[in-house]
């Protein structure tokens, strides 16, 4: 009981375009009435759906991401419509 407690406390949760490393991130919530993010959602991200961040272009925007074999770039603007949590590598299950 006492760590799960401490694990939701210590969750770091951020929008996607608030993060600064490459990584392994947990979707968690997305903005569907956002088109960018419709068309995310009909290519399979759904939330719950692990992504990589992969690229950051030269001055930030934008990002690339992938999930589900499939390389995508998502402007910033677009990015924070995302909700994340960072999973850490001993945790990933990919």
């Amino acid at each position: 009981m006492q760590f799960t407690l401490l694990r939701l406390i210590l969750k770091q949760i951020m929008q996607l375009n608030q993060i600064k490393d490459k990584g392994h991130y947990k979707v968690l919530k997305m903005d569907e009435s956002q088109r960018c993010i419709s068309r995310l959602m009909d290519m399979g991200l759904l939330p719950g759906e692990q992504i990589r961040v992969r690229h950051e272009a030269p001055l930030g925007d934008p990002i690339s991401i992938e999930f589900r074999d499939c390389h995508v770039s998502i402007r910033l603007k677009d990015a924070e419509y995302l909700e994340v949590d960072y999973i850490n590598d001993s945790t990933e299950s990919k």
